[in-house]
């Protein structure tokens, strides 16, 4: 005797999640292999000051590497990356989230 349940049944049973508005922010990670902390700011401030929404600095003064997390706009992800890389030709993305 087969039993009558299925995995199409289960899965029609499982309730939908409703559609969740993206964030209109995306936070770029970027490392540079300096300490001089004002002048990456500068640089970064000229290359996307109006695009960057916030951005945070940390860094790690035993190796002489800074940490940037930029904040822009979903839609202006490629200008700002662009712009980046012009200004900061030595800086490495991470993560974008």
């Amino acid at each position: 005797m087969r039993q009558s349940s299925s995995l199409a049944a289960a899965f029609a049973s499982v309730p939908r999640r409703r559609a969740i508005a993206q964030d209109p922010w995306i936070r770029l990670r970027l490392a540079v292999s300096s300490s001089q902390v004002f002048a990456l700011r500068q640089t970064l401030h000229r290359a996307i000051g109006s695009m960057a929404r916030i951005y945070v600095v940390e860094v790690d003064h035993r190796n002489g590497e800074t940490t940037l997390h930029v904040e822009v706009e979903r839609g202006e992800r490629d200008a700002a990356m662009h712009a980046i890389m012009a200004a900061l030709p030595a800086a490495e993305f991470g993560a974008a989230t």
